[in-house]
């Protein structure tokens, strides 16, 4: 009979002995949602590709320090989270193409633009740069990647509740952001 995945508690204890086995086995369970969290903050694949190298990297680097008093997963979105904030802050920014650029460029009518799949990731996008750091990273961790709101709050360093009460503002602010960029604010 086949021996089952250690859990991440086991696995980051073996990790915590020099098993290289094991951050093996924890990068193939986070790679791809790091990547995506990294991705969906950053904007750039090369960069994404490199705070998801560097995460890891520190995850082995500082295994010892972890001291399991959260999820892995919550400590290790919060490596990234950082990392990401230090590139943001270098003035690392998103180039992102507006909707209006889109529609000189050939998109000729509201229904085409909001039609098509594409247009509405690239709207939805531009609306996420548009809100503060905060706000895109609780709504990445929570609504794309999944994590708890237990493990969101440990990856942003604040309390489960301060989390939850920022999730929700962050929702309306992305949601105000996305109503000015397909056009659609109240009047």
């Amino acid at each position: 009979m086949a021996e089952s995945a250690p859990n991440d508690a086991e696995a980051v204890r073996r990790l915590q002995d020099g098993d290289e086995a094991a951050l093996r086995l924890l990068c193939d369970r986070y790679l791809d949602r790091l990547f995506r969290f990294s991705m969906r903050l950053l904007g750039r694949p090369e960069e994404a590709e490199e705070v998801t190298a560097e995460a890891f990297l520190q995850a082995f680097r500082y295994a010892r320090d972890y001291r399991g008093d959260g999820s892995f997963a919550g400590w290790l979105f919060r490596i990234a989270r950082n990392l990401c904030a230090n590139r943001l802050r270098r003035g690392r920014r998103l180039q992102v193409i507006s909707l209006d650029e889109l529609a000189e460029g050939g998109w000729d009518s509201p229904e085409a633009i909001t039609r098509e799949g594409p247009i509405l990731r690239l709207a939805v996008q531009e609306a996420l740069q548009q809100i503060s750091p905060d706000y895109r990273a609780v709504l990445v961790m929570r609504d794309v990647d999944g994590l708890t709101n237990a493990e969101a709050a440990e990856a942003l360093g604040r309390s489960p509740a301060a989390t939850k009460s920022l999730h929700f503002r962050a929702r309306q602010a992305l949601r105000d952001a996305l109503a000015g960029a397909l056009g659609m604010e109240e009047k």
